[in-house]
């Protein structure tokens, strides 16, 4: 930690001497000894991200890929007013043959300036085509940014900047339906069968419990009734009150009890996506009732990032806009039928690690049990025998 925070230290006076532009808000440098600095200093008085290193989503994923990671803040933190996007990419350092990754190192950006950035860059000059970049908030045209699981990092459209971080198929359900029909993107399912869900509600329009008795009308004029319901009453609540002293206090605290101790045990199923296979480039037409849109997708070089152009979803309405889930909801589990399909089997070793020729294993994983002496029964029940005979006298004498 000592020796990450001296070499950290030098980065300060490098970052002084070119400070950022008006796009990035913050630099910053995560170790793998846990020490992460932030310039400038006022960035770092409000970083939100988490304090242990290897619990920050960026770190764990700048490690595993050797890419321009892209996190829009929102997705990595829920109900987050701060409106930026984290770029992160390994330290590799080279030792010999070996390769370490001892840091990650990164820049925060300005969602607004990098929007602005973003639509220059995909303008073309002089050119006279109807189509001639990604014009902010074009009635036409819809400029998307997605990382690799399919979350929204940026776009050509003012609306659409309060959504980044979400998942794209609750944006454009049906555009992102065909790119995973086209295989840039591809799902997995998993399922947790130990998830806690709010229980089910009953209808109150069940039929009550036929235990109750419903007295008539001749049970009510007659004053024999009333006495014994009063008497059952208080016979009633006083074996309540010896049987469960604090059945009352029991049900008062009953709404106190915490919301997680009012779950039930259910299963909940999450689908995770991303890219699978390499290819650069990907296009089609999206055919709905009575219109079609075109697309055309480019994975940007040494990135996480996907680029997207396409007509407009709101040229194309007629569109199925039924959301794409992505989050975790409750689910019934997997169908059987096609678990069965393919099941899964675990192979033992084929071996013993622990065998040895000495060992007398003919009892290994058998049942076993204590065998008594047979005097010691004659000797417990002639015990037992002259212990009842002896208060059965003593009983009769007195």
């Amino acid at each position: 930690m000592l020796l990450d925070a001296g070499i950290t230290s030098e980065l300060i006076k490098i970052w002084k001497k070119n400070e950022p532009q008006n796009v990035v808000m913050a630099r910053f440098v995560a170790t793998d000894g846990g020490i992460t600095r932030v310039y400038p200093k006022s960035a770092g008085l409000s970083w939100e991200e988490n304090a242990e290193t290897y619990e920050s989503s960026f770190y764990k994923r700048s490690l595993d890929n050797n890419l321009y990671i892209f996190t829009p803040t929102p997705y990595s933190r829920e109900n987050s007013s701060e409106e930026s996007v984290l770029v992160s990419r390994v330290v590799n350092v080279n030792i010999g043959d070996s390769i370490l990754k001892p840091a990650v190192v990164g820049l925060k950006l300005d969602i607004s300036a990098w929007m602005v950035s973003f639509i220059n860059t995909t303008q073309r000059m002089n050119c006279i085509d109807e189509i001639c970049g990604c014009q902010r908030n074009h009635p036409y045209v819809d400029c998307v940014l997605l990382d690799d699981g399919g979350f929204l990092v940026m776009s050509n459209k003012d609306e659409d900047l309060s959504k980044i971080g979400r998942f794209f198929g609750t944006i454009d359900p049906i555009l992102m339906r065909n790119l995973v029909n086209e295989s840039l993107f591809t799902s997995k399912k998993t399922f947790d069968y130990q998830s806690l869900c709010d229980p089910q509600k009953r209808s109150k329009a069940a039929a009550g419990l036929r235990s109750v008795y419903v007295p008539t009308v001749a049970d009510i004029l007659n004053v024999g009734w009333w006495a014994t319901a009063a008497t059952w009453s208080i016979l009633q609540q006083l074996l309540v009150s010896i049987t469960f002293p604090n059945f009352l206090d029991a049900a008062e605290m009953e709404d106190n009890v915490p919301d997680a101790m009012r779950k039930a045990v259910c299963i909940t199923e999450q689908t995770q996506y991303y890219f699978e296979n390499n290819h650069p480039s990907f296009r089609g037409n999206i055919d709905c009732e009575n219109c079609t849109r075109m697309y055309h997708a480019e994975k940007l070089p040494k990135t996480n990032l996907v680029f997207i152009i396409s007509d407009a979803k709101l040229t194309c309405s007629s569109c199925d806009s039924k959301p794409l889930i992505q989050d975790e909801q409750q689910s019934d589990g997997p169908d059987p039928c096609e678990v069965a399909r393919s099941p899964r089997y675990r192979k033992g070793p084929d071996i013993c690690f622990d065998s040895t020729e000495n060992e007398d294993d003919p009892d290994c994983g058998g049942a076993s049990g204590l065998s008594p002496s047979c005097w010691l029964m004659v000797a417990l029940q002639l015990a037992l025998f002259w212990v009842l005979t002896g208060s059965r006298h003593h009983a009769m004498l007195s």
